[in-house]
């Protein structure tokens, strides 16, 4: 028997914890970086909550459509990931930052959505029917919070570099440091201490966009250290790459347009139809909605950790162990949800008592609640599952399951409940949780399917690079096809 013999030499057999090990060696850290803009909306809606019901229902309001109306930005600059782990899993560093650059040039785009949103504003929040006190402290925050478009965008390229190269504590760290200093900045803004003017819930707006403008210069300086620099050629790279932003953009606009109709389906869901129900069933809605997102940030944490780990043992040909890592994931996300669902269902009126005193806020908050600690493990599938899928470049596929989902499916639901049957906030509610539970099944579906594996997302670059001959489909191999063909909904 010759010692190349694989029956002599088998392949070594992985730890049976390794999965488990690396998902949260890279998800900790992630979930401390993560939490950065939830723990900024968080002590937001809990110091203006101090300032009563109408400010409250207000930054919850104008909070959601802020965010709603970056996100597709954001998600172009988010996949950034998967191009930067899956030229690591390549071997090619450089690459890595070439693309952190041309993501940070379409963070820049937000600019120019910010500046045609602030005068639209007005008319938009006035149309949603609120109470005359809420509609002007929204749009107040609202424009505010238009300032930071660029930073988040910006922010979320450089956070995607750092978490796909494996160092996702300086995330964490760079985000501890933005909290700090937003927690201080709103105590002083918002009810105007040493000296400060008394800015009310505008405080609360000023804070966050200056704090997450801090994210990015401590971000970037790391980024462009001498350290990095050497090993990644962060300041070389930074030349404009038209190539590679297409191929960012035709990845990343299908992961950008669904985080937009997820988010757009809950924005709508939140100022039309439980926002209907008057200031207190919205300040109770607002404030179960800010537990849920704090509760969820370790599924988040999954979903950012996963997509880079998916990305980089795809880049290496590792299909088998990129399914496992996902499933690994999965599963963990689920034991914890559950976990969260449980003491958000037995605690749930106490915890409404942070926000208000108020028994209707209470109550419906609490109902709430409950709801959420009943589709907590199957979002967790969801949230998981997605990330490893955009990490394969499966976003058109993410992008049409969210829209058919959120507008055919949970919208309706929501209506029916809702405001057919007379139920409120509650009812809206219940119907969200029905769906969520839908979609959960068939993200599991559509990951076991495996249609992803065979997803180039570097089509363009290899076409353009090609020798004679080269980059033409009828030579590639079977198994790597244009993404267009694969990334659609399958029945």
């Amino acid at each position: 028997m010759s010692p190349e013999d694989p029956e002599q030499n088998p392949a070594p057999v992985e730890d049976r914890h390794a999965g488990t090990k690396e998902v949260l060696t890279m998800a900790w850290p992630i979930m401390l970086g993560t939490m950065s803009f939830v723990l900024m909306d968080f002590v937001d809606k809990l110091f203006v909550s101090k300032l009563g019901a109408s400010h409250l229902a207000a930054v919850g309001s104008a909070g959601i459509w802020s965010y709603t109306l970056s996100v597709f930005v954001l998600g172009i600059a988010a996949c950034v990931s998967t191009f930067a782990s899956q030229s690591l899993g390549k071997g090619n560093k450089e690459n890595a930052a070439r693309y952190t650059w041309q993501g940070i040039y379409v963070s820049l785009t937000a600019g120019v959505l910010a500046l045609v949103l602030w005068p639209i504003s007005g008319p938009m929040f006035g149309a949603m029917g609120h109470a005359d006190d809420v509609t002007a402290l929204e749009i107040e925050y609202f424009n505010l919070r238009l300032l930071g478009y660029v930073f988040i965008a910006w922010q979320a390229a450089l956070a995607a570099f750092f978490m796909s190269v494996e160092k996702p504590k300086i995330v964490m760290m760079v985000a501890l440091v933005a909290n700090i200093s937003n927690v201080l900045l709103d105590y002083v803004l918002i009810f105007g201490k040493f000296g400060f003017p008394e800015l009310g819930i505008g405080g609360a707006a000023l804070a966050t966009v200056s704090s997450i403008f801090l994210q990015v210069v401590l971000l970037q300086a790391v980024f462009m250290s001498r350290t990095w620099n050497a090993e990644y050629k962060t300041r070389s790279t930074f030349t404009f790459d038209i190539v590679k932003v297409r191929e960012l953009v035709k990845i990343g606009w299908p992961a950008g347009l669904s985080n937009f109709l997820d988010v757009a389906s809950w924005s709508v869901f939140t100022s039309f139809i439980v926002g209907s129900f008057g200031t207190a069933q919205l300040a109770a809605h607002t404030a179960a909605i800010n537990y849920m997102h704090l509760s969820f940030m370790p599924v988040i944490a999954l979903n950012h950790a996963i997509a880079p780990i998916v990305g980089n043992y795809i880049g290496k040909g590792d299909i088998a162990t990129a399914k496992a890592r996902a499933y690994t994931a999965m599963k963990m996300g689920m034991v914890v949800m559950f976990t969260i669902g449980v003491t958000l269902a037995i605690f749930g009126s106490s915890l409404m008592t942070v926000f208000s005193d108020d028994p209707v806020v209470i109550d419906v908050g609490a109902v709430l609640l409950i709801c959420a600690a009943t589709f907590a493990l199957f979002d967790a599938v969801t949230i998981v599952l997605a990330g490893a899928l955009r990490g394969a470049g499966d976003t058109k596929w993410i992008m049409w399951a969210l829209f058919l989902g959120s507008y055919f499916i949970s919208l309706p639901l929501a209506y029916l409940f809702a405001i057919v049957l007379e139920m409120g906030a509650k009812g809206a509610w219940m119907g969200a949780t029905i769906y969520i539970i839908l979609l959960s099944g068939v993200f599991l579906y559509r990951f076991q399917g495996e249609k992803w594996r065979h997803i180039n997302i570097f089509a363009d670059s290899e076409n353009t690079d090609a020798l004679p001959g080269e980059g033409d489909p009828s030579v590639l191999p079977a198994d790597v096809v244009n993404p267009s063909d694969t990334n659609v909904l399958q029945p």
